[in-house]
């Protein structure tokens, strides 16, 4: 596509240009903001490469769509014909992919001819979840696509859960002529193939993983300073070690409620975790967020704790519950980094509606975001050895600062769409 070329060509223009060049201290404030500019192009582009920022196509949908539910199922089964009902939201990436690419295909538009064709705007998630709920239709999360058969009974084997190619939707179509008993979930599928213990190891390493995104990084100086008591690169006022031990346990709690608390809370709404994640004021927030990290990586502000409080956080002896709740407010700010990771965690959980489920995976996830900060807070070797600077590290924050600026260019898409 044509965002693809222009992306790669944008990307290396700017690199071309010096966008990751390590001269971050030798710029003054006039040049400073020239090198934003260019490692923001390269963010730009890379955006535009991974489809992540879209030209905004003028496509129109060949589908007749109805916005009437109630009396658009009335009428495909007094018609006796079949009936598609897409529900979808503004922030919903796999929706608006599904309007542009698959409704917009001519074959789609054929298999769907004799078919009511309904769509549900769920921007505003729990009214519209309430109205279907009503006719008996459940949408545990977006985007999710589910036909009916002439009599008007749902085929809970032909529902779509994720985007589509036109090619495979088609076929869908076709299937969902006939009846068909409900697929296994992807969490039933591992739970049944595979068992329990392996469903959580898995989470327990995409927390892992996690833990080491661009997201995460920044937040490691200042979360260890407070929990072991020194400094990057400076043991000196490191913490005993008993009382490094307790204070990382307490951080990692409270990360561990935090994620417990949310996959419980998930089960028993039984809705995913992107219907609130994703709400523009959380998106533009997050946006604003990774954007304000991003500048701290480019050196227009230091991402670190003054001196004083640093020295009053080496002499302090308690602050357990504090440490628990900047540990949550830690998860927090991490999650959204992980956005296919946590939200298709918690998706899945609320497609389950099991309390113990969710509880299990999500304390499995947040254990594995936990390990980096725990090992890290023990161990003084291990903190006191984090990179400081020189050329290489300059490139690699520039290089974060990109990662960075791509996440904010996402959720900004999300927000204002």
């Amino acid at each position: 596509m044509i965002e693809h070329v222009i992306g790669v060509a944008l990307a290396a223009l700017a690199i071309a240009l010096g966008a990751l060049k390590p001269d971050l201290f030798e710029l003054d404030g006039p040049r400073r903001v020239r090198k934003a500019l260019l490692v923001l192009a390269t963010a730009v582009g890379v955006a535009l490469a991974l489809g992540i920022l879209r030209v905004p196509r003028t496509a129109e949908s060949p589908i007749a769509w109805r916005t009437d539910i109630e009396a658009a199922l009335a009428d495909a089964r007094a018609t006796g014909r079949p009936a598609i009902v897409d529900t979808g939201a503004k922030w919903c990436a796999a929706c608006k992919k599904l309007e542009e690419k698959t409704f917009t295909d001519a074959e789609v538009a054929a298999a769907l001819a004799g078919h009511v064709a309904i769509r549900v705007d769920m921007t505003d998630f729990d009214p519209a979840q309430e109205r279907l709920a009503r006719l008996g239709i459940a949408v545990p999360a977006l985007p999710r696509v589910m036909f009916f058969l002439p009599d008007g009974r749902e085929n809970p084997g032909a529902v779509l859960t994720d985007y589509e190619r036109p090619r495979d939707f088609v076929r869908r179509v076709r299937d969902a002529a006939t009846w068909r008993e409900r697929p296994r979930s992807p969490v039933e599928a591992w739970l049944g193939d595979r068992g329990l213990a392996v469903a959580v190891l898995l989470v327990f390493v995409a927390g892992i993983g996690v833990s080491l995104t661009p997201c995460v990084f920044p937040m490691v100086p200042i979360t260890l300073t407070a929990v072991s008591g020194m400094s990057r690169g400076d043991p000196s006022g490191a913490l005993p070690l008993r009382q490094r031990a307790v204070r990382s346990a307490a951080f990692v709690g409270g990360m561990v409620v935090t994620y417990t608390v949310l996959g419980v809370v998930t089960a028993l709404l039984g809705k995913g975790f992107g219907s609130w994640l994703q709400h523009p004021a959380v998106t533009l927030t997050m946006a604003a967020l990774f954007a304000a990290l991003a500048a701290s990586y480019l050196k227009f502000f230091p991402l670190d704790l003054p001196a004083s409080v640093k020295a009053r956080l080496a002499r302090r002896r308690g602050g357990l519950a504090g440490l628990a709740v900047f540990g949550g407010a830690t998860g927090i700010v991490a999650a959204p980094c992980a956005g296919p990771v946590v939200v298709g965690i918690l998706a899945l959980v609320g497609s389950a509606g099991s309390v113990a489920l969710g509880a299990g995976l999500m304390l499995a996830f947040a254990l594995g975001l936990g390990l980096l900060f725990f090992v890290l807070g023990m161990s003084t070797a291990l903190f006191a050895r984090l990179p400081r600077g020189g050329a290489w590290m300059e490139r690699v924050e520039i290089a974060f600062a990109v990662a960075l600026l791509v996440v904010a260019i996402h959720y900004a898409t999300l927000g204002l769409a």
